[in-house]
Order: structure tokens, then C-alpha cells, then sequence
């Protein structure tokens, strides 16, 4: 064989290998299905991750994406509301999907809520360090004057314990002993607010739920229509 018919050869075979792949890509795309649902829960097949409100994805048709799997997760999210919990390696773990993004006026949110013993509870994301976020429910309490965690998620959120100021604090149960300190972000629908100052309290205190008070919610006006479950926040 000549050098001239070897170097063919190997441009045919490489031909052969770049059809294969972009074929093999094609098929893959195929298994997302027609819509945006289908796409959506194909990438959290694919990923092994948790998605929690799939069911809140419209008929929306499928979107093109590009990318890692992180990536096309994020591109095909964009046009909805979403908080995403990653791992201490920064790999994507956990999806909230909260809704479809509304066209509002600036400075505006518009939070879709859920009722549980006659509380209205949202989903958001919390960090003490910025290095990992958690995704918590948390029970919207004009009366707090502060956010409440459970004291388990101190060392998870990577807060020092040197940092925390232990205080008594007066709950609707009486008085409480409590540790105070200050979150680094607080992610609600996607806007982070900055060192939120927080309490943390004995886990079984809490009956295990955590409160969304007043050093978050008091930078808004709050408005609250119970009979949509919705909660608008305006800044202030």
C-alpha cells in the first residue's frame, strides 16, 4: 500500500467515525421525545438526578441545546423558574421546577406557593458559605423576625459554629434556645439576597420545618392572595 492510499484510508475511516457519532447524537435526541416534559425527564434519566415539579412544565415544545448534560439542563430550564442544589463537587443533584417565568414589572416577584396545615410554604435555595446551597421549604411567618433552619443543617450549609451567637428566643411555644448567625446568599425564584441573618433551632423544636421570617422577607412588601396561593414580593 502506498502512502498516498493509506493516508485515504484513514481520512475514509475518520469520515466513517464522525458519521457514526453525529448519527449516534441524532439518536439520542430522538429519545427526548416532543416536548419539553419529554426532554426535561430524559436529562434526569440520563444525569441520575432528582427533579422535583415536572409536573409544573407546560406543553411546551422541546428547545435545542448544546452542551454537557448540566448544561443542556440549564438551557432547557431557562424559560421557567427553578432552583438547582449541587454537591460539594458542584455536580448538579437536585431540580426544584417552580414555574413558568411571568413578565412583571421590575423589582417584582411573583412566588406560586403550597398549603400545609394552613401555612403557605415556598421552595428556595439557602447557603451559609456560598460553596453549597440546599434546597428547603420553608413556611412563610411574617411573625419571625428572623429565617429559621433546623440546627442539623448548620454544618451542612459549611457555617462555622465559632460564628454563631447562642440567644433565647420567644416562639408561639415560649422560649427557645437558638443559634444566630448570617447566611451568605438566600436564592428565592432566582434572585439571591446577602447575608440573611438566620436562627437555627433544635431540629425536633421545629417539628422539623423551617421558617422564612422577616430579616428575608422584610426587604419587600409582601403581598399575599390566599385564594391563588400566590405571595408577591415588591422591593422596597
Amino acid at each position: 500500500m502506498t502512502r498516498y492510499s493509506h493516508l485515504l484510508l484513514l481520512k475514509k475511516l475518520a469520515y466513517g467515525f464522525c458519521l457514526a457519532v453525529a448519527l449516534s447524537a441524532q439518536a439520542k435526541e430522538v429519545d427526548y421525545g416532543d416536548d419539553l416534559y419529554g426532554q426535561i425527564e430524559s436529562l434526569q434519566n440520563r444525569m441520575a438526578i432528582h427533579i422535583v415539579g415536572l409536573d409544573n412544565i407546560r406543553d411546551d415544545p422541546k428547545v435545542r441545546v448544546g452542551g454537557s448534560l448540566a448544561q443542556q439542563l440549564e438551557n432547557a430550564l431557562a424559560a421557567y423558574n427553578h432552583v438547582i442544589t449541587r454537591d460539594r463537587k458542584g455536580q448538579i443533584e437536585k431540580v426544584v421546577i417552580i414555574n413558568k417565568k411571568q413578565k412583571t414589572d421590575s423589582g417584582r416577584i411573583v412566588l406560586p406557593t403550597r398549603s400545609e396545615g394552613g401555612h403557605l410554604l415556598v421552595s428556595l435555595s439557602v447557603s451559609g458559605s456560598g460553596a453549597y446551597w440546599e434546597t428547603v421549604d420553608m413556611i412563610i411567618d411574617t411573625g419571625a423576625d428572623l429565617l429559621v433552619l433546623p440546627v442539623s443543617m448548620i454544618a451542612k450549609l459549611g457555617i462555622a459554629e465559632n460564628t454563631l451567637t447562642p440567644r433565647i428566643m420567644q416562639t408561639a411555644n415560649g422560649s427557645v434556645d437558638a443559634w444566630v448567625g448570617t447566611l451568605q446568599g438566600v436564592r428565592i425564584a432566582g434572585e439571591n439576597l446577602e447575608n440573611v441573618d438566620a436562627a437555627f433551632v433544635d431540629d425536633a423544636l421545629l417539628n422539623h420545618k423551617s421558617l422564612l421570617g422577616m430579616s428575608a422577607l422584610g426587604r419587600y412588601k409582601l403581598v399575599i392572595d390566599n385564594e391563588s396561593q400566590l405571595v408577591t414580593l415588591i422591593k422596597k
